[in-house]
């Protein structure tokens, strides 16, 4: 599941155009509770993972797996320490790192949760904080300034962020389960291509993902190095192969091979655009099914 996790945060290579970016202008206006979340953190995150809670327990195909599995004992803690448990009857989770590979590293979480939260700071009817005093005390002062109460002055989260968020997700997606943005300044590369073992890591990440009788991940990252603009389009190349070559080491690992998703894995698409890569990895509606009854005779211990 690292190595999964690293996909999302590696996927990027190099062309000669830029892909289109779609704006909120071209899909309906979802007010999530991530979307409520988002202007109340603390500015400079370099990495936001928003996760629907909420939306995954709702579909057909994968609620009951999910919701088995946020109730079940015994799962790993989220990165910050932050215990699973509080995800059972949360609609949404927020996590937001800064100071990415620095000793300064922090990671706040947000949880969308009229529950109580052992350990956690409440900021308003129904969210919750977990992480370092100062940065939850920044996320305070954001809420009691409006940010969170309807009729205060609006805090916006910013343009930026916004606009690298929305850059992977298709023009007529109603909604998502996963988002993760990631803007890595030199230290973050750095700490990320030594944990990789990848020559160089991306500078800006946009990935969506979502459930429907299928599921669909989609990977915008850039390779492009802001000190050297001109080697963006082998550092670029060199970063594709990388990631074919991730994709084939994970359809490699047994967890993947017992879930039936390497062939997946192996019809992943890779599009390149200037010093951007879209990644694009399906897993169809039947093949859904067959992984989802996996995952969950693997819960129960049936196989």
């Amino acid at each position: 599941m690292k190595r999964v996790a690293l996909l999302v945060l590696v996927a990027c290579g190099g062309s000669s155009t830029k892909p289109p970016v779609t704006t909120q202008a071209q899909r309906p206006q979802i007010a999530t509770a991530a979307d409520r979340i988002l202007p109340l953190l603390p500015e400079g995150a370099q990495v936001v993972i928003e996760i629907d809670l909420a939306r995954l327990r709702a579909n057909a195909v994968v609620g009951p797996l999910v919701t088995k599995a946020l109730d079940g004992e015994g799962l790993p803690a989220l990165p910050g320490d932050v215990p699973v448990s509080p995800l059972a009857k949360a609609d949404a989770v927020v996590l937001a790192s800064y100071g990415v590979g620095t000793p300064q590293a922090a990671m706040l979480t947000v949880l969308a949760t009229k529950e109580q939260v052992a350990g956690g700071t409440r900021v308003g009817e129904d969210l919750v904080a977990l992480g370092p005093t100062e940065w939850i005390a920044q996320l305070e002062a954001r809420a009691a300034i409006g940010g969170y109460a309807a009729n205060g002055p609006p805090i916006l989260a910013a343009p930026e962020l916004l606009a690298l968020r929305d850059r992977a997700m298709p023009a007529k997606a109603p909604g998502a389960s996963l988002r993760i943005t990631a803007r890595l300044p030199f230290d973050a590369r750095v700490a990320l291509a030594r944990q990789t073992g990848l020559p160089s890591a991306p500078a800006q990440v946009s990935v969506w993902a979502d459930v429907a009788d299928d599921f669909a991940i989609i990977v915008d990252a850039d390779a492009s190095d802001p000190g050297d603009k001109k080697a963006a389009a082998k550092a670029g190349k060199q970063l594709e192969a990388s990631v074919r070559g991730l994709l084939e080491g994970i359809a490699e690992e047994p967890a993947i091979k017992l879930l039936g998703i390497p062939p997946s894995l192996a019809s992943a698409k890779l599009t390149a655009h200037g010093a951007w890569v879209r990644t694009i990895i399906a897993i169809g509606p039947d093949r859904l099914k067959r992984v989802v009854a996996r995952a969950t005779a693997y819960l129960e211990g049936t196989t």
